[in-house]
């Protein structure tokens, strides 16, 4: 059940709340034939991993939510998982030597302790099937119920998640398997020489092209690819396909003074005793395709955002408010999110959360990039991507 219980708007982790964390993949395990050679350890499978809050064990000891403990830092666990039960053969997990092993945050409130240790909240992340550290599947977000800013215990995201959950979880596959079915599986094409001796003969730029519209395909599989387009997720690790790019949804550069690799933030975002400072890598982005401003869904995106400001008659470089950036920043992230559409104030209610503890929303630069279009090219582009047929 949801306990109505938050830190820093999300809800707190502990025995009594309907929390999962559910499918971390690749939880790789030795399988059966153990005793049958040429694979005499067994075959490494992976699997996917799943944890209950119900299971929470070594929590708080004396503060309780609905009368149950409460997960902390470095200290509790979910004392089981399952989805590997099949792992039996003697070496178990691939690195933990385990199966149906142990689940442990990753991550944690920075601000908000109980009992002196950090609270573990809604999308922290896990890592799966512990013997000990480290785990034996990559972090997963823990999901619950997420609280706004202004204490209402709404979800701002419930409409997004549930088609997400329509679209994904009648495939029964994987997510990389999902990935590869929706033709965006492969690794990312650095250059031009790159992808052309890949079979792309237009280079990067048809590379780009071809995963938007494998992205954009009507198939069940590029649907849920799309519905999960709209759970925004750090630049590292980013949970995307292996072809599309964590594209940071507040361009980076707005927070920096004159360049990112010069280094200077702007004030308010540099960090002290309570904020951590902005920090790239766990900022908050949407998988698009696309590896860099120009092209692809990726670069559409950054298109849609510098005509928004051209629009509202912002220049670049120019210092605005920081909620003022993160709702146009928002708005052009729902234009690439089609079939099904990402909830603008689900996309504004992630940012808030990521960038909250790295500044005090301060003014932030308006930092537009990638092509200039006019919204008549933006939108011929759109409905290019649109009929785009099943993926190559």
């Amino acid at each position: 059940m949801s306990n109505k219980v938050f830190a820093n708007g999300f809800e707190i982790a502990c025995k009594k709340a309907s929390g999962k964390s559910i499918c971390a993949f690749p939880d790789v395990v030795w399988t059966p034939p153990d005793k049958v050679p040429p694979t005499p350890t067994g075959v490494p499978i992976p699997y996917p991993n799943t944890a209950m809050a119900s299971d929470t064990s070594k929590g708080s000891k004396k503060v309780k939510i609905t009368g149950a403990e409460v997960m902390l830092k470095n200290k509790s666990c979910y004392k089981k998982s399952m989805g590997d039960e099949a792992g039996v053969a003697q070496l178990k997990g691939f690195v933990t030597m385990k199966n149906r092993g142990k689940v442990y945050y990753v991550k944690w409130s920075m601000d908000v302790k109980i009992e002196g240790q950090n609270v573990d909240r809604h999308f922290d992340l896990t890592t799966h099937n512990h013997g000990s550290m480290p785990g034996n599947t990559p972090p997963w977000p823990y999901m619950d119920s997420m609280a706004i800013e202004n204490g209402n215990s709404d979800d701002p995201c419930q409409k997004d998640k549930q088609n997400e959950a329509d679209a994904c979880d009648k495939l029964n596959m994987s997510h990389d398997e999902i990935c590869e079915k929706a033709g965006l599986g492969n690794r990312k094409m650095e250059s031009n020489d790159d992808a052309i001796a890949n079979g792309y003969s237009g280079g990067i730029a048809e590379w780009k092209e071809t995963m938007t519209k494998n992205a954009s395909a009507n198939n069940e599989h590029a649907e849920c690819v799309r519905a999960r387009r709209c759970k925004l997720v750090p630049y590292k690790p980013d949970g995307c396909c292996k072809s599309q790019s964590a594209d940071h949804v507040i361009p980076k550069s707005s927070f920096y003074k004159t360049s990112v690799k010069d280094g200077t933030k702007v004030r308010g975002w540099s960090g002290n005793k309570k904020k951590s400072g902005y920090k790239p890598d766990k900022a908050p982005c949407m998988c698009a395709e696309g590896t860099s401003n120009v092209g692809g869904s990726h670069g559409l995106r950054h298109s849609i955002h510098k005509l928004k400001g051209t629009d509202a008659g912002v220049a670049e470089g120019q210092m605005v408010d920081f909620d003022e950036e993160l709702e146009r920043c928002a708005s052009s992230s729902c234009e690439i999110s089609k079939s099904p559409e990402c909830s603008q104030e689900c996309i504004e209610a992630q940012l808030r959360e990521g960038h909250k503890s790295m500044g005090k929303s301060k003014k932030i630069k308006h930092s537009p990039s990638g092509n200039e279009m006019s919204q008549a090219e933006v939108d011929a582009i759109k409905t290019d991507y649109s009929s785009a047929a099943s993926p190559r």
